[in-house]
């Protein structure tokens, strides 16, 4: 490829993340998102906590929504971190998971509802294994793992459903700042000092 084919593919792949977001603004169910808030706002309140997972990539989505939580003073872990704390029939668990299939996430979820406690997941599939699980679906139209291979996009395999999970979890945590009376301060106080 030419310096300018390159330079056209990176704006084009830009252009559809962007698209791919602005699909997602407006087409998730804003009931699922509002009721996410309100589960999270609770399980604050009542001074309970998020766990947060995601299998590969999409862990990362996670453990930056969880961290995202910590800056709001709200106490979140990421399960598998060497600080998971125990799951408790009043904690909230939150999954990221494209297909809803991944195995190991299968099993947190599974896991979860056995003790009681609230599932919501952010999924392409929401009548996966883990969507089934789930007390309230978030889905996140984007190509996932398990049509990664038959549906080409300009931004590799599962970018496009990664970048708006990012984007609507950001977004969440937009609204629950506001919801809290948190300011930039507020964050800035939380923020790591030693990085």
């Amino acid at each position: 490829m030419t310096s300018e084919e390159n330079q056209e593919r990176f704006y084009n792949t830009m252009l559809e993340l962007a698209s791919q977001i602005k699909i997602n603004a407006e087409t998730i169910k804003s009931h699922d998102v509002l009721n996410t808030i309100d589960l999270i706002l609770h399980t604050y309140n009542n001074k309970n906590r998020i766990f947060v997972y995601g299998a590969g990539r999409s862990g990362f989505i996670g453990r930056c929504f969880a961290q995202r939580l910590m800056h709001l003073g709200i106490k979140s872990c990421f399960v598998s971190d060497a600080i998971t704390h125990q799951y408790t029939s009043k904690d909230l668990l939150i999954i990221v998971s494209g297909s809803g299939e991944t195995t190991s996430t299968v099993a947190i979820a599974k896991k979860a509802k056995e003790i009681r406690g609230k599932i919501v997941s952010l999924s392409n599939n929401p009548k996966s294994t883990i969507g089934k699980l789930s007390d309230y679906v978030i889905e996140i139209k984007g190509k996932s793992k398990d049509v990664a291979l038959i549906h080409e996009t300009l931004a590799p395999y599962t970018s496009l459903f990664d970048v708006s999970a990012l984007a609507v979890l950001d977004s969440i945590g937009g609204i629950l700042m506001k919801k809290m009376g948190l300011t930039e301060q507020d964050i800035d106080k939380r923020h790591a000092s030693i990085e």
